[in-house]
């Protein structure tokens, strides 16, 4: 299996190698989706990121919305590992983007991966 870069920064935020080999303890029931997510991460251009940025911005989620993709990933996986999930990946639009796929499975739409189409 290969592992991106925001994996990785995962395992060792953790402070754990486990989350490495086993990702499903870590990731929830959606963890093969958040990996790939992951490594579509890791081909990404300066110019690819920026174009996600401001979609984003542009986007104007209000704070519910933000709320309830976090309020659904920490059910999913809990505090800990939602909170470095969050935190890993190098973007805010990418970081939502990985907490609505780890709750995807409870929520209704998605709003945040689309920006990365």
């Amino acid at each position: 299996m290969k592992i991106s870069k925001t994996h990785k920064r995962f395992a060792a935020h953790l402070d754990n190698q486990t989350a490495l080999k086993y990702p499903e303890r870590f990731l929830g029931p959606n963890w093969k989706d958040v990996l790939n997510f992951w490594l579509y991460l890791d081909t990404w251009s300066a110019e690819d990121t920026e174009i996600v940025f401001n979609r984003y911005w542009d986007l104007g989620v209000c704070g519910p919305l933000k709320g309830l993709t976090w309020r659904t990933a920490k059910d999913t996986i809990g505090i800990e590992y939602a909170s470095v999930a969050w935190d890993v990946p190098f973007t805010i639009g990418s970081s939502y983007a990985t907490l609505e796929l780890i709750g995807s499975h409870n929520l209704e739409s998605l709003t945040f991966l689309p920006l990365f189409l």
